[in-house]
């Protein structure tokens, strides 16, 4: 129990390290891809032109139906809208293939290098460690940071370009309106920094929950 103790306090005086450097570490598995990921993000500019372009595009067939119209504008508007979207649809679908076959490279470089450094450990050191933990870190822990590769990073540059592009829509069409909106980010960002504070912690317990309880299923 005292080894146990012992270890769990090492991986959590571990995580006193700075995002800065955590995101260090991790950005090295990615510079060899470089290409791919520069891929991705040309591809995304077509699916946020296509999440900024299509509500204009129906509210304007929407004006468009309500009065006598000509059926060739509206086929126009139509075609144009189907376009944009079956162009969305593909680079989402390349998107996708790409960042998948880049995290599983990425997930398999991360697993080699855990795997290296526990075989670099001491007997000692494997002694006070469980087997079923050394087992987590190499399985279940590698496969979340993969999906930050595949998943959160791209979510979120795309939903920041997205929120660039629609505050830049709305200042054309209303600025008084914009303005008045903007001035509850402050509050926004403010709950946001307390949410992350406290919803943190909760996923790091939970985490730290979850690998306790396959600890004890592997080692049992």
């Amino acid at each position: 129990d005292i080894a146990l103790k012992r270890a769990k306090k090492d991986v959590t005086s571990e995580r006193t390290m700075k995002d800065g450097e955590l995101v260090r570490r991790l950005i090295q598995y990615a510079k060899p891809y470089k290409k791919e990921f520069a891929l991705v993000f040309f591809l995304m500019v077509f699916s946020i032109i296509y999440d900024l372009v299509a509500p204009l595009i129906i509210g304007g067939v929407e004006k468009l139906v309500k009065d006598d119209f000509e059926l060739q504008e509206l086929y126009m508007k139509v075609g144009v809208y189907a376009t944009i979207l079956v162009i969305s649809m593909l680079c989402t679908y390349v998107q996708t293939i790409v960042l998948q076959k880049v995290g599983q490279k990425i997930l398999s470089s991360l697993r080699q290098d855990i795997f290296s450094h526990i075989e670099s450990l001491s007997h000692e050191q494997l002694n006070n460690i469980p087997v079923g933990k050394l087992v987590t870190r190499v399985t279940n822990d590698t496969e979340a940071i993969s999906m930050m590769f595949t998943n959160v990073m791209v979510t979120l540059a795309k939903n920041s370009m997205v929120v660039v592009g629609v505050l830049g829509a709305m200042l054309m069409l209303n600025y008084a309106l914009t303005l008045i909106i903007l001035a509850f980010v402050p509050f926004v960002v403010l709950f946001t920094v307390i949410f992350r504070r406290f919803s943190r912690e909760a996923h790091r317990n939970v985490n730290d929950a979850r690998t306790d309880i396959n600890t004890y299923l592997s080692e049992n």
